[in-house]
């Protein structure tokens, strides 16, 4: 099985939102052919963050990450020389 799309994320919030569980909710959708982890994970995911599809806060890449990558390239650059093609 493949990525859940969104829409299907906001169906296994809204069924979760109504007490369902794992079991009952891939029963609900029986020809999307969802794993039992899979729907457990969205579960658990909806009962911490009250949300499937939103992320927490801070997690990611850092903003600073960018910014490090390009200060290290123009560092480097001035050692190496310019690139002939």
């Amino acid at each position: 099985m493949g990525k859940l799309s969104y829409n299907d994320k906001l169906h296994m919030q809204m069924l979760r939102e109504q007490e369902l569980g794992a079991k009952d909710i891939i029963s609900s959708y029986p020809d999307k052919g969802w794993k039992l982890s899979t729907v457990k994970k969205v579960c658990s995911r909806v009962d911490h963050i009250g949300s499937a599809v939103l992320h927490k806060p801070g997690s990611g890449r850092p903003a600073t990450a960018f910014a490090c990558a390009v200060c290290r390239c123009q560092s480097i650059f001035p050692l190496v020389g310019p690139t002939k093609l």
